[in-house]
C-alpha cells in the first residue's frame, strides 16, 4: 500500500515537472517573439494588408423604340477604347491592365438634348448630369459590388475574404425613333445653315422641333439646335471646346424644345378660335373683313397682310392668318376669358414630360389688361410665352379632338389619367379643322410641301436686341396629321422670314419620312 502511495506521488511530482518546464519553453518562446524577434514580426505584419476592390455596376443602356443603342458602355483602357487590336497587343505585352466601362454615345449630338451627358465620380462610376442620364440616373446607375482580399504591401492578392457582385443598371427603351430625329436634325440643320450662311458668327439661328404621337404623347423625336456631342464630356482634352459651349451666346447647352420661352404668334390663334367658337362667338354664316389695320385704344394694329384680306370667312382667317380677325375675336372674348382657355390647353405651366429642365411658359393675368393688350394677346404676341413642346401637345389636342397627352419619352403605356381635356363641340371641331387644313392648302403654309398636315404658321415679331441686333423674327409651324396620328411643332429662333416657308417645309419632310417608317413596319 504504501508502495503504491509513493509511486503515485513520483508520478504526480514528474507531471509537474514535466508541466513547469512545459510553461518556461512557452515563456521563452513569447520572449523571442516579443524581443528577440520583434523586429522580424512587425515588419512581416506591415506588408499584409484587407483591400477593399469596389466593383462598379455597368450603367444601364438607352435604347430607341426600336432597339438601336442611344447610350452605350464600352471598354477603355488607360483612357483609350479596347479596340480588338489594341486587346492583342497587351495581351502580347504580358503586362496586366484594368479594364474600366466609359459611357458612350453612338448618335454623337444628334440625341443630345434628350440624352444629356454624364461625369465621372470616381473610375467606372457615373452620374447623370442632363436629359435623361440625370433623370433616370437611379435607375441607370445599378448597385456597386465589392471585393475584400488579403494583399501584400506590393497589392499581390494572397486571398479572397469576400465578395458581393455588382448589380448592373436598367436598360430603358425610348419611344424615340431614331431614324425620325436623323431626319429631323437634317432637316433643321440645313434650314439654319443656309440662313446663317450670310450672317457673322455671333448671330446665328437656332431652332427646336418635337414629333409626337397624338394618341399616346410617345415622343418620336426631340431636337434644339445649336447642339453638342455628349462624348467629349468624357473624353480628356476637350475642356476649352465645353467652356465655349458653355459660355456662348448660341446657348448650345439650353434644350430649345423644352426650354425656349417665347411667344406664340399666329400658331396661338388655334386657341383664340377654339374659345371663340365654343363661346358661340361665330355663327355659322359670320363673314368678316379685314382692311388691313385695326384702330384699338386710338393705336393702329395692323395685319401682317398690309393691303388687308377683304371678306373673309372664319375658316380663311385661320388659314390665311387673318390678324384682324383675331383683334376683334380677341377683344369680343375679353382678356380675362382669352388667358382661361389659354389655361385650358395646358399654357403657363408644364406639361409633365419626363424630361429635367422644362419651363412652364407664361399666360399674363389679364383681369385689368387693356384693349390693346387683348389684341395682342390674340395673336399670340405680348406677354404670352410658351414653349415648343407645349405647341405640340396642343396639335396633337386638335388631331385627338381635345385629349391633350402628357409627353412621354421613356416607351411605357400611357394611363387615362394622363390626360386633359377641352371641350368643344362636334362642329366645333369641324370648323377648327377645316381652317387648319386650309393652311397647307391655300393658305400661309401653301407649297411648302407640307402635304398631310393641318397646321398654324405663326411669325414673332422682334425688336432690335442685344441677342438679336438685327430684330429677326422666330418661325413657328405647328401641325398635326390625324390619319398618322402624329403632332409637330417647329420653332425657328431668329430666323428671319415667316413660318410658311421656313418652318412648314421642316414638318412636311418629317411628315414624309414617318409615313416611309410606317410602310416599312408594314411588310416586316
Amino acid at each position: 500500500m504504501w508502495l503504491g502511495l509513493a509511486s503515485l506521488v513520483t508520478r504526480i511530482r514528474g507531471l509537474q515537472w514535466l508541466l513547469a518546464l512545459a510553461g518556461v519553453v512557452v515563456w521563452l518562446r513569447l520572449l523571442q517573439l516579443q524581443w528577440w524577434d520583434h523586429a522580424y514580426w512587425k515588419s512581416r505584419g506591415e506588408q499584409i494588408r484587407i483591400w477593399d476592390e469596389e466593383l462598379p455596376a455597368r450603367r444601364g443602356r438607352l435604347f430607341d423604340r426600336n432597339g438601336q443603342v442611344l447610350a452605350d458602355n464600352e471598354p477603355w483602357v488607360g483612357g483609350q477604347a479596347l479596340t480588338p487590336q489594341r486587346q492583342a497587343r497587351l495581351a502580347e505585352s504580358g503586362r496586366d491592365y484594368q479594364v474600366v466601362a466609359q459611357r458612350s454615345y453612338p448618335a454623337g449630338s444628334v440625341c443630345s438634348h434628350l440624352l444629356g451627358y454624364v461625369s465621372q465620380k470616381h473610375e467606372g462610376r457615373w452620374e447623370g448630369r442632363e436629359g435623361l442620364e440625370l433623370s433616370l440616373d437611379n435607375r441607370l446607375r445599378g448597385r456597386d459590388g465589392q471585393r475584400r482580399w488579403l494583399v501584400t504591401s506590393q497589392g499581390r492578392k494572397l486571398r479572397l475574404l469576400f465578395e458581393k457582385p455588382a448589380e448592373a443598371g436598367e436598360d430603358v427603351k425610348l419611344a424615340l425613333d431614331l431614324r425620325l430625329q436623323k431626319v429631323a436634325h437634317v432637316s433643321l440643320t440645313s434650314v439654319l445653315t443656309q440662313l446663317g450662311s450670310v450672317r457673322p458668327a455671333h448671330d446665328q439661328p437656332a431652332g427646336a422641333v418635337v414629333v409626337m404621337k397624338a394618341d399616346s404623347g410617345q415622343v418620336l423625336s426631340l431636337l434644339s439646335l445649336p447642339d453638342y456631342d455628349p462624348n467629349l464630356f468624357l473624353r480628356s482634352g476637350y475642356d476649352r471646346q465645353i467652356h465655349r459651349w458653355l459660355q456662348s451666346d448660341q446657348a448650345p447647352m439650353l434644350d430649345r424644345a423644352i426650354a425656349a420661352q417665347v411667344p406664340a404668334a399666329s400658331t396661338f390663334k388655334i386657341v383664340t378660335a377654339s374659345a371663340a367658337l365654343q363661346e358661340g362667338l361665330i355663327a355659322a354664316q359670320r363673314r368678316f373683313y379685314c382692311p388691313g389695320v385695326r384702330l384699338i385704344g386710338g393705336v393702329p394694329f395692323h395685319c401682317f397682310v398690309r393691303s388687308g384680306h377683304g371678306d373673309l370667312s372664319f375658316e380663311d382667317s385661320l388659314s390665311f392668318s387673318c390678324d384682324c380677325v383675331y383683334y376683334d375675336l380677341g377683344l369680343e372674348l375679353g382678356g380675362v376669358r382669352l388667358a382661361q382657355w389659354a389655361q385650358r390647353w395646358g399654357l403657363g405651366r408644364t406639361t409633365g414630360i419626363d424630361l429635367p429642365g422644362e419651363q412652364p411658359g407664361l399666360v399674363p393675368e389679364m383681369s385689368n389688361s387693356s384693349d390693346g393688350q387683348q389684341a395682342n394677346l390674340s395673336i399670340g404676341q405680348g406677354d404670352l410665352l410658351v414653349t415648343p413642346l407645349q405647341m405640340a401637345r396642343i396639335a396633337a389636342g386638335v388631331a385627338n379632338q381635345g385629349k391633350l397627352p402628357r409627353p412621354l419619352v421613356v416607351l411605357r403605356k400611357a394611363k387615362l389619367n394622363e390626360f386633359s381635356r377641352v371641350t368643344l363641340s362636334g362642329p366645333a371641331w369641324q370648323r377648327l379643322d377645316a381652317g387648319l387644313q386650309g393652311t397647307v392648302e391655300r393658305g400661309t403654309a401653301a407649297g411648302a410641301g407640307a402635304q398631310g398636315l393641318c397646321g398654324k404658321t405663326g411669325t414673332v415679331e422682334n425688336q432690335p436686341s442685344s441677342s438679336n441686333p438685327r430684330g429677326y423674327n422666330h418661325t413657328w409651324f405647328v401641325g398635326y396629321s390625324t390619319a398618322h396620328k402624329l403632332a409637330i411643332a417647329v420653332y425657328l429662333e431668329r430666323s428671319g422670314g415667316y413660318g410658311g416657308a421656313l418652318a412648314a417645309p421642316v414638318a412636311g419632310q418629317i411628315l414624309k419620312t414617318w409615313r416611309e417608317i410606317e410602310e416599312k413596319s408594314m411588310f416586316r
